[in-house]
């Protein structure tokens, strides 16, 4: 499609212009679009209330607003790219929220290597506050997914998510962490992690972000974040969860998009009987989970296995944004 970040960026700044209307607009572009004057010769074009409250002076703000926020993110070693490039995952344009809604990002920063977007991912999540045997389930599965050859995506939160980057990096493995907000270090979050970032970095591995450098958390950049994780793998790994706990955002959009949940059991009187298993337990017990032990790590990685054999694209009844 002929429309760089940039373009998509600027019409992101403009009010009143969403995800939706973006893909719509898209869809019209006939000719490249790789300059102001270019864009205001095609939004002219365009027909409706919409895009007829947008003036030039609006379009040539958000067009300043775009090149400084490009610019800003290059000066900190942060790259962007859109729903429309080449790099941007196919399973990614499947990401659905946890009420099953399609709700894949248009945009995305990142930091780090591009390519790691090519391996195949598992997400590993769970609560920030993880029993003694919790951290080594995290910490062992991550690593045995990580050697097989897997991408292991999470949020960068102090918990499961560390074993989960930790992990894959002990393997040598490739890592991905969805953050909340900027990429610029000032805003990582949790700063606990900052070191865990830029190891990740370092180790080829990918920090992605919908937000722009200097960008801090909120409550709803975590759940937003969380469908992400989901969607940009194969499959989800609970490590450790709470019945009402934040990892259930990722769980729902998980389950919401038909992918493999696998939930780690526990036998250990403790784990079992401790609050921030019990999410484990129920989706078990539900079956809205498979079972995931050492003993049964086989069949998990082969029902992975599967899941990474099917283009999802190639599905007649998977649709992208654009059939919306």
């Amino acid at each position: 499609m002929p429309v760089p970040s940039e373009i998509i960026l600027t019409l992101k700044m403009l009010k009143g212009i969403g995800n939706k209307t973006i893909l719509k607009i898209v869809q019209q572009v006939k000719n490249d679009i790789n300059s102001l004057d270019e864009l205001l010769c095609f939004w002219a074009t365009l027909k409706g209330k919409t895009f007829e409250k947008v003036t030039e002076d609006d379009l040539a703000a958000a067009h300043q607003s775009a090149i400084r926020i490009i610019s800003n993110s290059a000066d900190h070693g942060i790259g962007i790219f859109s729903y429309f490039d080449g790099c941007y995952p196919d399973i990614l344009k499947q990401c659905t929220d946890e009420n099953g809604k399609l709700d894949p990002p248009i945009l995305l920063y990142y930091r780090g290597n591009l390519d790691a977007l090519k391996i195949p991912g598992v997400a590993v999540i769970g609560t920030r506050d993880p029993t003694e045997n919790g951290i080594k389930a995290g910490l062992y599965f991550s690593e045995q997914i990580a050697t097989k050859g897997y991408n292991i995506v999470s949020g960068l939160a102090i918990g499961c998510d560390t074993t989960g980057h930790r992990g894959a990096l002990q393997a040598g493995g490739i890592t991905t962490a969805f953050l909340a907000n900027g990429l610029d270090w000032d805003s990582i979050y949790p700063k606990e992690n900052l070191e865990l970032a830029k190891q990740i970095v370092a180790s080829n591995g990918l920090l992605l972000s919908e937000y722009p450098v200097g960008h801090s958390c909120g409550t709803y950049g975590f759940v937003a974040r969380d469908r992400l994780q989901a969607g940009l793998s194969l499959a989800t790994i609970v490590i450790q969860t709470g019945i009402n706990g934040g990892t259930m955002h990722a769980v729902n959009a998980t389950i919401a998009s038909k992918k493999p949940l696998f939930a780690v059991e526990y036998r250990n009187p403790t784990d079992c009987n401790h609050e921030k298993v019990q999410g484990n337990i129920k989706l078990i017990k539900d079956r809205a989970a498979y079972s995931l032990q050492s003993i049964n790590f086989g069949s998990a990685l082969e029902i992975i296995s599967a899941t990474k054999h099917r283009n999802p694209l190639c599905q007649s009844s998977e649709k992208t944004l654009f059939d919306l």
